[in-house]
Order: structure tokens, then sequence, then C-alpha cells
């Protein structure tokens, strides 16, 4: 891991408003009856490609949302606010995240994004591309934990395949005796963790999420996989806690956890609303506690050289891209309190930012 830089690459010529390319796609979207044709578009092309690679798009879709409709009022808190840009139309779904459509496709959406990590390798099915890109992401997180997470949180964990993930490594983390020797470049501090005789049974994950359609989609995989309680490795699965919220106001107990991850979140939000979520996880976080984020890299070469079909079909489906390339992320984490920020590419598209508390 390399410290991070005071800011990233200049954002692709696609993604700039100010740019040729980035005002002609901006003006394209503007128009809408061509916004609606390109959301149709990029939709139909993400599902036949998926099915195409072994993803069961539609059955899955319709098995998910017969069996998480009946949870939605016991997931739903009623008091919960959602802030005006969370109604954006992501993804080409006209109610954005908030809506069963989008709740129903998040998981077979999120294993053809790992596919699309490799492109060259045809074969690959998608379980592998998700452990992989998981496996990659955690990997480059253990560096910067000095000592036992019990307790961890996923904010905008959609339903939970990151969340699950999270989970599974924390446990087998524990099972392995964890390190706890502080790496290079991360030194001891007051508040840090003692090394002690954590068991798989003492940790606690959570999630969070905005949309109670994506918790009740999570609470109906989370069911599935009780039907065999076990990890890969074969450890107890500990129960995830999912809380409906909004996580630049969570509602969470103050410095109560040791690991908080955002994964693939800081594009679908505005700067304000990350920098709010990143100073609420300051909040959260017990003093020595980590944040992990991962993301689209503004330095990687196959998003900067993405062709303007695709990069077209992507800007209409996200509507913060822009948001997020021109955030300088490194530099809000320290607004927020945070030090020991550092960065690394995980895969050819996504960077990870890790920082302590």
């Amino acid at each position: 891991m390399t410290p991070a830089l005071p800011a990233s690459s200049p954002p692709p010529n696609w993604v700039e408003s100010n740019h040729p390319l980035g005002w002609l796609i901006d003006r394209l979207l503007a128009v809408e009856p061509l916004r609606w044709l390109l959301f149709w578009q990029a939709r139909r092309l993400i599902i036949r490609t998926a099915e195409g690679r072994g993803i069961a798009w539609r059955q899955r879709r319709e098995l998910l949302q017969r069996a998480a409709e009946p949870l939605l009022v016991s997931t739903t808190n009623p008091a919960v606010a959602v802030p005006p840009y969370y109604r954006a139309r992501f993804h080409a779904y006209d109610a954005g995240n908030l809506c069963w459509a989008a709740a129903c496709e998040a998981e077979q959406a999120t294993a053809s994004m790992a596919l699309r990590v490799w492109p060259n390798e045809p074969e690959l099915a998608p379980e592998l591309a998700q452990s992989r890109l998981r496996h990659a992401i955690f990997s480059a997180i253990e560096p910067s934990l000095t000592g036992p997470v019990r307790r961890a949180l996923d904010l905008g964990c959609s339903v939970g395949v990151g969340t699950f993930a999270l989970r599974d490594w924390l446990l087998e983390r524990q099972a392995a005796g964890e390190a706890f020797q502080s790496p290079e470049g991360f030194p001891a501090v007051a508040g840090d963790a003692e090394p002690s005789a954590a068991t798989p049974s003492s940790l606690q994950v959570e999630g969070l999420d905005l949309s109670a359609e994506m918790l009740a989609v999570a609470r109906v995989r989370e069911a599935e996989q009780q039907i065999s309680p076990v990890s890969s490795s074969g450890l107890a699965l500990a129960p995830i806690s999912w809380h409906h919220g909004a996580a630049e106001a969570t509602g969470l107990p103050a410095a109560a956890y040791d690991l908080i991850t955002l994964q693939f979140v800081c594009h679908e939000l505005p700067q304000s609303a990350t920098r709010a979520v990143v100073a609420e996880a300051a909040r959260l976080l017990r003093p020595g506690g980590v944040i992990a984020l991962v993301d689209q890299d503004p330095d990687s070469e196959v998003i900067r050289r993405l062709p303007a079909p695709i990069a077209t079909l992507l800007k209409s489906t996200e509507p913060y891209l822009e948001d997020y390339f021109r955030l300088d992320l490194a530099a809000a984490l320290q607004a927020a309190g945070f030090r020991d920020v550092r960065r690394a590419a995980v895969d050819p598209r996504h960077r990870l930012l890790v920082a302590r508390r």
C-alpha cells in the first residue's frame, strides 16, 4: 500500500462536463426520450451479458421478490427520512434503489460487475470472480488492522453481498488467531486493541442501508445461507444485524466499531453526502479503528479509456459519477479526523482507501 496523494488523476474525459466528450454525453442525456432509450439499452446489455455468463438474472429476481415482500414491513424503519439525492434514477430504475426491481437484481448485477473486472477470462465462473474480488479487497485492508475485529459495520450494504464476504473473512481471521503485530507504517497507538483470545462467537457484523427493499432481500439471502450454517471454511456463521437508515446519520452508538467498510458506495453519492458519511464513520469508530472504502479507481486505465458508447451507457445510470471522480477522498478522510490514509489498487478497475481513526 502506498501513502494517499493529495488528489488522484483528473476525472476521465467522458465524465468531465467541461470536456467535449463529457459535454456531448451530458447533452445527449438531457434529452429525455434519448435518456430512456439509453436506460433501456444499458439494462438490456447488462442482463444479456450476465445471462450469457451463467447468471440466472430473471429467475433469481422472481424468487427473491416472492420471498422478500413479506419481510418489508418488519425491515422498514418508518422514522427514516430518505434524502433527496437518494431518489435519483440509479442503474436505469425509475425509483432508483427504492424499488423491488433494484433490490431483486442487485445480487445478479454485483456478480456481473465482478466478471467485468477480468474480461479476458471467459470461462471464469461468477462465484469465483466474486471471491477473487473480495479477497483482493480484504487482503488490502488486513495490513491496517492491528488487533481483533469484534464489531464491524458495512455502510451502504445493499443486499449483503459484500457484508457476507466481510463476515466470512473476519471469521477466518479470528480462527487463524489474527495478527496483532502492528504493521510497518501503522505504529501502535493508545486505544488500539490488545491481543486477546477472540472467538468466532464474539464477532458482530452489521449492515446498514437506506433501501428497505434491499435489506429485505439481504434477510432472504441470509436465511438461504442458514440452510447450511457454516462458511466455506467450515466455520459457524455469525448472524448479521441489519439496520434501515442513512449512512450519514445512522443513530448507532459512538466509538463502538473496530472496522467500517463502504463497498462500492461512494460513486453513488454526491460529494456532500460522502463527506457526511465519512464524518459519521469517524463518530462510530473507536480510537484506532479503521475505515475502508473500495470503489472505482480514478487512475484505472480501464476506466479512463472506456469506449464512448460504453461510457455513455455507464454515465446514464450513475448520476453522481462526476462528483465522485472530482472528490479528493483522501482529503475528505483527513478533514473528518482520520490519519494514516493509504491507497491501493485492488484490481484493474477498483481502488481501496483505508485510514485509521
